[in-house]
């Protein structure tokens, strides 16, 4: 039974911090203070998860991801109810949680649902829940771009050797926005349709999150949006560090098909289950379809130097020790992971 619990953290976690904010004044910062110590701790203390299961109930793996949405929607309303109230300190902790919940629950499980391309009903809660951070263009291009583009120079998502992060955040986000326009503007020429028409996925996602915005400051109030927007911003940090550290300095030939060696890997059990396996990427990136509890340790694959939580918080706020260690992990790659072409290719171009 706990290969089933283990995925009930998020859901958990998010109804907590819908307690702790209803509390309000400094509830909030002892609910993320906890949350983020107990994942960092706990990927220490409980190690790897490297098991392999069948299971028989996958609509209650799939129940795991629903949730997050009308979850994430009631932490947003119990927000608008107090923050006018709050202190200064206490809407930063409203901000930061608010922001840590919706890159987490929200941007992970969008991701994670708006791969499954043709079941509508996963692609619509995937949808609004990238909405509700304010990146809907995110599920056009990660799935139809930086897939198949990973490891590549061109890949916008991959960051570079030695790129510091909050360059590679500019560049990632640019090219977000420019390739999801070029890939939606392509799927729609293709069926001799308007760019400015009712079908456009790039046009429809940020429509919803203008809708979303507009109903939080009629329903709210100007702090209300305030918090809203600068979580939403809070949780775009999150995933671009996210990016960057996921193949940061990996390189891959064109033409040639994406291994389990061009993503750094992550098997660290707490961190596992409260990102629905989204640790296992090098499983992810070979086989994009394969729902999350269907992916493998790969304990042959290259792996971050921590957890991922660990692995965020040095990238962002130490960038110059995250390079520094970064650059011994990469000397292993080109040793021990490298393609003779791939040794190549970094021979004649500069990473």
């Amino acid at each position: 039974m706990f290969k089933y619990l283990k995925f009930s953290l998020a859901p958990i976690s998010l109804i907590l911090s819908i307690l702790f904010a209803s509390l309000g004044d400094y509830y909030i910062w002892y609910f993320f203070i906890g949350f983020s110590a107990f994942i960092l701790i706990g990927d220490i203390i409980f190690g790897e998860d490297n098991s392999v299961h069948e299971y028989n109930y996958p609509s209650i793996l799939n129940f795991m991801l629903y949730l997050n949405l009308p979850l994430l929607v009631i932490l947003i309303l119990v927000m608008i109810n107090v923050i006018d109230s709050q202190s200064t300190s206490s809407f930063i902790g409203y901000c930061l949680t608010i922001g840590l919940m919706l890159g987490g629950f929200g941007v992970n499980v969008g991701h994670e649902l708006t791969h499954r391309k043709n079941k509508k009903f996963d692609m619509f809660f995937g949808n609004w829940l990238q909405a509700l951070c304010w990146d809907n263009v995110f599920a056009i291009e990660h799935v139809y771009g930086h897939h198949k583009q990973v490891g590549l120079r061109e890949d916008g998502a991959t960051a570079r050797r030695n790129e510091g992060i909050f360059y590679f955040m500019f560049r990632s986000t640019f090219n977000e926005y420019k390739n999801a326009y070029q890939i939606e503007k392509n799927r729609l020429n293709r069926k001799k349709k308007s760019f400015f028409n009712k079908d456009n996925k790039f046009i429809v996602g940020i429509s919803r999150s203008i809708i979303i915005s507009l109903l939080i400051f009629f329903i709210g109030s100007t702090t209300a949006l305030y918090c809203y927007l600068i979580s939403a911003f809070i949780s775009k940090i999150l995933l671009e560090t996210i990016n960057y550290v996921e193949h940061y300095g990996l390189v891959r030939v064109e033409g040639r098909p994406v291994r389990p060696r061009h993503s750094w890997n992550s098997n660290t059990l707490i961190s596992s289950a409260f990102t629905f396996n989204l640790t296992r990427h090098s499983s992810h990136h070979e086989k994009a379809h394969l729902p999350y509890w269907k992916l493998k340790p790969y304990n042959d694959a290259p792996k971050m130097p921590f957890g991922y939580l660990a692995t965020f918080f040095i990238a962002l706020l130490f960038p110059w020790l995250y390079r520094s260690i970064m650059a011994k992990k990469l000397k292993d790659w080109d040793e021990n992971y490298a393609s003779e072409s791939e040794k190549q290719l970094l021979a004649n171009t500069q990473f």
